[in-house]
């Protein structure tokens, strides 16, 4: 005779099956490597947001995060010269417990104890673009600053034809970046025109009106200004404003980084020179730097450039090459980042 079994025993076999199918999905679901895995999430914190340099530097680092699972987020104050809100960014993802962040330090020492805290609570911290005076990030990736204000003394020398005074147009004297350039400056500059008065000019804000406002009042008093060197992009547009306006003053002028305007005051002769950093490839290089400290890999403590890209109206087509969109080969990606090629 054969067995029957009944509505009620079908039923817990059912859920019995279930069960253990249940149980093994679980099981596989916390025991699968998919499962451990967390994405990493690192902060790009820039000195600014709105000018140029950093947003091909924004581009350069988007470009790192691309598919390596990174959650990057980039965030910073609009404009330079905000040490307090990047203190405050600094302190915000340090208790967010992000895995790294790599930081633009907009002054060289008042971001210290912030950094130290990061990293003390386990935190890769890679600084880009301006030295800090604490040795406890992991790696440090920037422009030969000192070298390229030597560079600017010597191309401004070779334009001026004149015994006057030079103009040196800083940035605040806490900027770690602009600092080394107006050293590499005058210091060559005394090698160069031994003698040569430089009247040294720090813009406290570091904004392109107040380095118009300053300068404008400097050139009315100091006529016989013999050439003037700009330490980056706001100082730089703030001097091209006042000769743009003034178009009888003839004086020699090189800046430093580039945009369109600037770009343009090459072509119209107001500047004779611009020295241009690699912002893309310091923010691809920043941000991949911290995915491979994540990651465990070796990374150099210090990884300085000694290159910068002169531009004058004799090579103007070398802009081409420095625009926003431009995108490493992965020849350029793969080669030293110390020499940003």
């Amino acid at each position: 005779m054969n067995k029957t079994t009944s509505p009620a025993r079908s039923h817990k076999h059912v859920y019995a099956c279930r069960l253990i199918a249940g149980l093994l999905i679980a099981t596989y679901i916390l025991c699968s490597p998919c499962a451990s895995h967390a994405q990493k999430t690192i902060v790009a914190i820039p000195k600014a947001t709105i000018l140029n340099f950093w947003k091909i530097v924004c581009t350069g680092a988007h470009e790192a995060a691309k598919g390596q699972d990174i959650n990057l987020i980039w965030r910073g104050p609009r404009v330079e010269n905000k040490s307090k809100a990047q203190q405050y960014l600094l302190e915000y993802y340090t208790e967010q417990n992000v895995d790294a962040i790599v930081i633009a330090p907009a002054d060289k020492t008042a971001l210290n104890k912030h950094i130290d805290k990061a990293v003390d609570a386990g935190i890769i911290v890679v600084v880009i673009d301006s030295p800090t005076t604490t040795d406890s990030p992991h790696s440090y990736i920037a422009t030969n600053n000192y070298k390229a204000g030597e560079q600017g003394a010597e191309l401004l020398l070779q334009n001026v034809t004149t015994k006057g005074p030079l103009l040196l147009i800083g940035h605040a004297a806490t900027n770690g970046a602009t600092f080394l350039r107006e050293n590499g400056f005058i210091n060559k500059t005394s090698e160069l025109s031994p003698g040569r008065t430089i009247i040294r000019l720090h813009i406290k804000d570091g904004s392109e009106r107040a380095t118009r406002i300053a300068t404008e009042e400097i050139l009315k008093t100091m006529p016989n200004i013999a050439g003037i060197f700009a330490v980056n992009e706001p100082t730089s547009d703030g001097m091209l404003n006042i000769l743009e306006k003034q178009v009888e003053l003839n004086i020699p002028f090189v800046g430093f980084d580039y945009n369109k305007r600037l770009l343009q005051g090459i072509k119209e002769n107001k500047i004779q020179a611009l020295i241009t950093q690699k912002p893309y490839a310091m923010g691809y290089f920043g941000v991949k730097a911290a995915i491979d400290l994540l990651n465990g890999k070796k990374n150099p403590k210090q990884m300085e450039s000694p290159t910068t890209t002169i531009i004058t109206k004799d090579n103007l087509e070398l802009s081409l090459s420095l625009r926003c969109l431009r995108k490493l080969s992965e020849e350029e990606k793969s080669n030293c980042p110390i020499c940003f090629n």
